[in-house]
């Protein structure tokens, strides 16, 4: 059963009984009950985890009514190239994503606990290095706070594709890495000494890429190993 005030939600924000009766209609015909809680709430489009038959949960992406986009099925389509980077999809429609709930914490605090923050810091751009092989451009990477999760089980859950598009050269990894190392950890500097490979690692096509990315990890390796203090300098 969906309660009244998540109901709402389906046809937010010009909400009709007859519309989210409609969606929710179609819903239960792909196994969703109802919701249990509103996730997020952005521009064009509301996220709600959803009760499934069967006893699992899912998150559903529904298209805002006053969204400038008609529907979500090129973020679809988006998405399911992403995996396993993003969530996996489950089915999609004009106005809604049904899609694997991830379940975690934003990496910007998992980092903030972690004694040892280069494991995590390497499994980022390691999964942005996923989204440029898949030929995904994230585009919103560069404050990624709300975008990047770890989950219960370690691994690293990029989010959120609206912006996102198929790209023959993606900058998924600079962005993640420009990000980490200056609004995260504070290394504005140390990433100033990187700019000349990332923007090598740019450029490159994919084949060269690979040879860019395994320099680029064992700089930042060392970047985020070493003490604060004059002997930071990697050239």
């Amino acid at each position: 059963m969906w309660r009244s005030d998540l109901l709402y939600y389906l046809c937010y924000p010009s909400f009709s009984r007859s519309c989210a009766e409609e969606r929710a209609s179609e819903l239960a015909g792909l196994g969703v009950l109802g919701a249990t809680r509103l996730l997020g709430k952005g521009h064009s489009s509301t996220v709600l985890e959803v009760s499934l038959a069967g006893g699992g949960r899912a998150a559903l992406k529904v298209l805002r009514t006053d969204s400038k986009r008609s529907d979500l099925l090129a973020e679809c389509e988006v998405l399911g190239r992403a995996y396993p980077v993003s969530p996996r999809v489950a089915s999609c429609g004009r106005y809604y994503i049904l899609m694997e709930l991830v379940e975690g914490v934003p990496v910007v605090e998992a980092l903030s606990r972690a004694e040892s923050k280069l494991p995590l810091v390497l499994k980022v751009i390691s999964a942005g290095r996923g989204l440029d092989i898949l030929g995904v451009d994230h585009r919103e990477l560069s404050r990624a706070q709300k975008h990047v999760f770890l989950t219960v089980d370690g691994r690293v859950k990029i989010l959120d594709y609206e912006s996102a598009s198929p790209s023959e050269r993606p900058r998924n990894v600079c962005r993640l890495t420009s990000w980490l190392l200056s609004r995260v950890l504070h290394l504005e500097r140390e990433l100033r000494e990187l700019a000349g490979l990332l923007r090598e690692y740019k450029r490159a096509d994919e084949g060269e890429r690979r040879d860019v990315f395994r320099e680029l990890v064992e700089r930042v390796a060392m970047v985020v190993e070493l003490p604060p203090g004059p002997a930071r300098n990697l050239s």
